[in-house]
C-alpha cells in the first residue's frame, strides 16, 4: 500500500498565502462595488433654476413647527445631531450654511436636493448614508415643512 506524503510546510504556507490573496482581492472588489453604487451615476447638472419649481411648491404654506416634528419623527437627529458629525453633517448652522454649500443653489434648493437626492452632492468627508426614498415617503408639503425647519437652524 502506497502512502502519500503530507504537504510540506512550505506548500501549506503557499496555499495559505494564495487563499489570503484571493480573500483580499475579493474584499477590495466588493468595497469598490459598494463605493461605486453609493455614487449617483445620474447626478443632475445644476443651475440657478434647479429644483426651483419643486422648492416653490414645497415651501408654499410651509410651517417650520410641523417640519420640526417631521424631522424628529424621521429620527434625522440620530445621524445629524447625536452622531456628532461622524456619520452625517451636523444640523447645527445648516440654515445659514446651506446657501453656500452648493453654488449656485439657494439654501432652499440645496436642502431640497439633500433630502430627495442625497447622493447628488456629498459634503467632503462623508459617504452617502442617507435613505434615498424621502421623495416617495413624504409629500411635497412635508418636504417643505422640513426645509422650513432646517432653515431656522443657525449656529449655536
Amino acid at each position: 500500500m502506497t502512502h502519500s506524503k503530507p504537504p510540506s510546510l512550505h506548500s501549506r504556507r503557499k496555499l495559505i498565502l494564495l487563499i489570503a490573496a484571493a480573500v483580499t482581492a475579493a474584499f477590495v472588489l466588493l468595497l469598490a462595488l459598494i463605493i461605486n453604487s453609493t455614487q449617483s451615476s445620474e447626478t443632475p447638472s445644476i443651475n440657478v433654476d434647479s429644483y426651483a419649481d419643486e422648492v416653490a411648491a414645497a415651501l408654499d404654506g410651509a410651517d417650520a413647527g410641523i417640519g420640526e416634528k417631521l424631522v424628529a419623527d424621521t429620527e434625522c437627529a440620530t445621524c445629524h445631531v447625536t452622531g456628532e458629525g461622524r456619520v452625517a453633517p451636523l444640523f447645527d448652522g445648516i440654515g445659514s450654511a446651506a446657501g453656500d454649500r452648493r453654488p449656485p443653489l439657494s439654501a432652499e434648493q440645496y436642502l431640497y436636493e439633500a433630502i430627495v437626492l442625497p447622493a447628488a452632492y456629498l459634503v467632503e468627508g462623508y459617504v452617502n448614508a442617507m435613505p434615498g426614498n424621502y421623495a416617495e415617503r413624504y409629500s411635497t408639503a412635508d418636504l417643505g415643512h422640513m426645509i422650513a425647519y432646517l432653515l431656522t437652524l443657525s449656529e449655536t
